[in-house]
C-alpha cells in the first residue's frame, strides 16, 4: 500500500539521515520500495529546499554525480565536531581506513592485496559506519572516504587532496615498499607489517587506536 507524498518524503529524509553516507536514487528505491526514480529525486529536491528555506545547519547535496548526502554545513561542522562520537575501530580497521583515505579513489582489489583477506571485513564495517562508500568499477569496487569521515576526523572539507596529504606520513612509513610498487617505483613485494603508528598529522586529525588487531 503506497503512502502519500508527505509520508514518502519523510521516509526518504529518514533514510538520508540514518545512512551517514551518500546514497544513490537507485539505492533509495531498493531500500524504500519506491519504484519511480524520478519521484524519489523530486522528493529529495523538496527536502533540500525545505532545509535551505529555513536556513538550517543541515543540508542535502548531490555528490559524485548521482548520489545525495545529508550533512552538516561546513561553516557549522567545525564548531560541533568535538561533540561527535568517534568510531570504535580496531587497529587493523584503522590501517585499512588510512590506506583508503590516502590512495582514494582506490580499487577494493588493491586494498585486499595490500592488507590481506581480513580487509574484506574491515571494508564491510567501514561501509556500515558510513566512513567510506563503494561504487562498482569494472570487476571490483572503487572506495573513497565520505563527508562523515571528514567531519569525524576534523578535516575542513572532504577534499581528497587535503585528506591524502594528512595521511601521507603514516602511510608511507607503514607501507613504503608497497606504496612505491603501487606508484610504479622500485620496491619489494613483501606483505605489509602490522606494526607502526596509526595516526598522522595534517589538516585534520588522522585516526588512532590502541586496540590490538
Amino acid at each position: 500500500m503506497r503512502m502519500g507524498l508527505i509520508e514518502d518524503k519523510a521516509l526518504v529524509e529518514a533514510a538520508l539521515f540514518v545512512s551517514g553516507r551518500p546514497l544513490s536514487v537507485k539505492e533509495l528505491s531498493r531500500a524504500l520500495g519506491i519504484r519511480s526514480l524520478d519521484y524519489i529525486e523530486k522528493l529529495i529536491e523538496l527536502i533540500a529546499a525545505e532545509y535551505a528555506e529555513r536556513k538550517s545547519a543541515i543540508e542535502v547535496v548531490k555528490v559524485l554525480g548521482d548520489k545525495y548526502v545529508m550533512q552538516v554545513k561546513q561553516e557549522y561542522s567545525q564548531q560541533v565536531i568535538h561533540l561527535m562520537p568517534r568510531p570504535d575501530l580496531r587497529t587493523g580497521e584503522l590501517k585499512t581506513l588510512a590506506l583508503i583515505a590516502y590512495l582514494q579513489p582506490i580499487e577494493q582489489s588493491k586494498i585486499i592485496k595490500l592488507r590481506g583477506s581480513q580487509a574484506y571485513e574491515h571494508i564491510r564495517k567501514l561501509l556500515e559506519m558510513g566512513m567510506i562508500y563503494a561504487e562498482p568499477y569494472e570487476r571490483t569496487k572503487l572506495l573513497r572516504t565520505t563527508p562523515k569521515f571528514a567531519e569525524l576526523y576534523g578535516f575542513p572539507s572532504d577534499d581528497p587532496m587535503v585528506i591524502k596529504e594528512a595521511f601521507k606520513k603514516v602511510v608511507h612509513a607503514e607501507y613504503s615498499d608497497l606504496i612505491a610498487k603501487l606508484e610504479g617505483k622500485s620496491g619489494s613485494s613483501e606483505e605489509p607489517g602490522e606494526g607502526g603508528g596509526e595516526s598522522s598529522e595534517g589538516s585534520g586529525e588522522a585516526p588512532s587506536s590502541e586496540e590490538a588487531e
